[in-house]
């Protein structure tokens, strides 16, 4: 659904186009996802709430590099 250029989906196509299971996806409503419930219990996300929501989990390559370098010298001081 379209509503003045900004496209609405249901959950099972917003799961759909983060490649996760509607069960995966629905907690995330809880977590703070912004959504509309319509009177009939439809549930519909904008977009753009949905890129501003997963935006917040985005990992920069640095950090997971750092991540991985701690993860190597724990692994490496265990193996003594």
């Amino acid at each position: 659904m379209q509503v003045d250029g900004d496209r609405y989906r249901k959950v099972s196509g917003q799961a759909k186009r983060f490649d996760l299971s509607e069960r995966t996806f629905r907690p995330f409503l809880k977590q703070g996802l912004k959504h509309i419930r319509l009177p009939s219990g439809t549930i519909l996300i904008k977009d753009q709430w949905a890129d501003e929501f997963f935006a917040k989990f985005e990992v920069v390559v640095e950090e997971a590099a750092k991540v991985d370098g701690i993860v190597h010298e724990v692994l490496k001081g265990l193996v003594r």
